[in-house]
């Protein structure tokens, strides 16, 4: 069987065996999927430094199974430089992408997300940390959004479930995880929100009440994908502030 190239950023590397890593790598050809890095811990190896996550690189698999080794590993880009609080973000990006995505499965709309994500969030480099919060929870809430439309768990934001009607931005409406978004009369003891508000997040006009609103509905509609072990790199965040 021929070798396989594929291109994609390096998501996770954790040790395996003596001297070695399990790559985790959203790839252009591939989507998400995992290989073995036979070597790279030894003190000669020289690929450890390229196994790096958020750098894109090229690499050369071989292997008939699913979990494939490596054979060759290039950088093809200069890796994205994310420090403080923008490397907890690219982090936690990071662990949704390998905790909620399928392995094999194509996903190049979600990808390109994904690397604006990186350069937006490198971007905010130099700015004031009242400005570099707040465009960090934009950038957050637009990509867990992207991921949830991906997979198919984003609620309709623009329709009520029930009665198939447009949401009306002087209503109040609720979340039911199970339904989706309702008239707030059906489920009065939910959180209630306005209608105007709902669409704000739907066209991603970010304030601090829709960026509000959306962390609390993206927070439920992940709920079924994380199932119950918590996120290490949301630990990051509590262990910051």
């Amino acid at each position: 069987m021929a070798n396989q190239q594929i291109h994609g950023y390096i998501l996770h590397r954790r040790p395996y065996r003596e001297t070695s890593f399990l790559v985790d790598v959203f790839s252009i050809e591939l989507g998400k999927c995992r290989f073995v890095a036979k070597g790279v811990r030894s003190p000669k190896s020289d690929r450890k430094s390229v196994l790096q996550p958020f750098q894109y690189v090229q690499c050369e698999l071989s292997g008939k199974g699913e979990m494939k080794n490596l054979i060759r590993a290039e950088v093809l880009e200069k890796p994205h430089q994310l420090t403080a609080e923008r490397l907890f973000c690219g982090m936690y990006v990071n662990e949704l992408i390998n905790r909620c995505l399928p392995e094999h499965i194509l996903c190049p709309d979600l990808l390109t997300q994904y690397v604006a994500c990186l350069q937006q969030l490198q971007a905010l480099s130099g700015n004031t940390v009242d400005i570099v919060k707040a465009r960090q929870e934009q950038i957050l809430r637009e990509f867990e959004l992207a991921l949830l439309d991906e997979l198919g768990y984003l609620p309709d934001l623009g329709v009520d479930a029930l009665s198939q009607e447009f949401i009306q931005v002087d209503q109040a409406y609720v979340f039911q995880p199970e339904i989706g978004i309702v008239a707030a009369q059906h489920y009065p003891h939910l959180r209630q929100f306005s209608g105007a508000l709902l669409t704000a997040v739907l066209q991603q006009e970010w304030s601090a009440q829709s960026l509000q609103l959306a962390k609390y509905l993206t927070r439920f509609a992940l709920s079924p994908l994380l199932g119950n072990k918590p996120l290490k790199s949301r630990e990051l965040f509590v262990t910051q502030s």
